[in-house]
């Protein structure tokens, strides 16, 4: 209960709006940290400043600056950032990876992802769902999950990636919460079927399901040689077509006015008609469709009582609506969550060697991380 009314109380002081308001009311100076080119970034902290930032410092990666740029500012190479003084409270930067080379540089300082913008709807979300959410965080069993759920929303509200608690296990996989071998599995939303590969290899039955035609044909043939079933059909709360918007990649999901069609079937549905011995084990990632697809397994979950790994930020209400819906079925559930980062084991399509290359460079594992990407594990 500490814990959580201490979170509270930091939601309310480091909120973005808040945090900015009074970096520009009291003119604190502050630091841009920039990895684009130095007339780039020269650039976007002249536009800073014009909006009212005290931006004294650009901290840089390039070492030439031409004598040509007219610029009333520090500029410091990233090297030298350790001897800085005074040391800047506030680092600005505008993306994920600038925001990682900051943390690692200047642990000492705030960091805020200015791209991300106002947080306030997420302030708002958080204030009006307090019961909801505590009840959320005292559920889960251990205090990693709970420095998972406190970070998540932190960092959220602040736009301080530095909050974020990122977990060292695989993205749907964590102790305590992996089947046995032979496991019957359901993973909704295989996109190119890297999940289900490791499913798969770890030496379980994997029914794989991927409802955008385009990624289905992609993975046809990596399913046959993995010795995983793909299903060209999207998973529900009961039968009937959908219209999705296809894209293609990860990024596909129902649309009432999409363009392309897909077959609606269950999980129940499916071990009946496939005559499946039990469900061992579901992992859901669907672009906000996972209570609904929980709704179409209702049967399976209350017999089998199968481990859950379900994406749980596509939607701000799914780290309550889900637990809860879970709960009602089988109150004796046990619940974790985790935060995941893309590694190039797990997400190949997203971390080339080049880029992995340049994370080394930079000091950096070899990782894409981002706000949000919690999974809510049951057993």
């Amino acid at each position: 209960m500490k814990k959580f009314v201490e979170l509270i109380q930091r939601v309310h002081k480091e909120r973005f709006s808040v945090v900015m308001n009074k970096i520009a009311a009291e003119q604190i100076p502050i630091a841009f940290l920039s990895l684009e080119p130095v007339a780039d970034a020269i650039q976007i902290v002249n536009n800073l400043r014009e909006n009212g930032a005290n931006v004294t410092t650009l901290i840089t990666l390039y070492n030439s600056v031409s004598q040509k740029l007219k610029i009333n500012f520090n500029i410091v190479h990233i090297d030298k950032v350790s001897t800085m003084h005074p040391r800047p409270e506030y680092i600005f930067v505008t993306s994920f990876l600038e925001a990682r080379v900051a943390i690692k540089n200047l642990p000492y300082c705030k960091t805020l992802n200015i791209d991300k913008g106002n947080t306030d709807h997420i302030y708002q979300t958080f204030m009006n769902h307090l019961l909801d959410l505590q009840e959320v965080y005292e559920s889960l069993i251990d205090d990693n999950s709970k420095r998972t759920f406190y970070g998540y929303w932190l960092s959220r509200i602040s736009n301080q990636m530095s909050e974020i608690v990122y977990s060292n296990s695989a993205h749907y996989l964590i102790a305590g919460f992996i089947p046995k071998q032979g496991a019957i599995t359901f993973d909704a939303g295989v996109f190119d079927g890297g999940t289900a590969t490791v499913f798969s290899e770890m030496g379980y039955k994997v029914y794989g399901f991927e409802m955008d035609r385009k990624n289905f044909e992609k993975v046809k043939s990596i399913a046959e040689e993995k010795n995983f079933v793909i299903e060209n059909l999207s998973l529900g709360s009961y039968k009937h077509t959908m219209r999705y918007d296809a894209y293609g990649n990860s990024g596909s999901k129902w649309n009432n006015k999409g363009s392309e069609i897909t077959q609606v079937t269950t999980i129940d549905a499916y071990v009946r008609e496939h005559n499946l011995p039990s469900v061992d084990f579901i992992k859901l990632d669907t672009e906000g469709s996972e209570l609904e697809i929980l709704k179409g397994a209702k049967t399976s979950i209350a017999r089998y009582k199968p481990i859950l790994a379900i994406s749980a930020y596509h939607k701000f209400d799914d780290f309550w609506v889900l637990m809860n819906f879970i709960k009602s079925i089988r109150p004796d559930y046990e619940f974790a969550m985790r935060h995941g980062a893309e590694t190039p084991e797990e997400e190949p399509r997203n971390i080339s060697q080049e880029y992995a290359d340049s994370l080394y460079a930079l000091g950096l594992e070899p990782q894409i991380r981002y706000f949000g990407e919690c999974v809510l594990f049951a057993r």
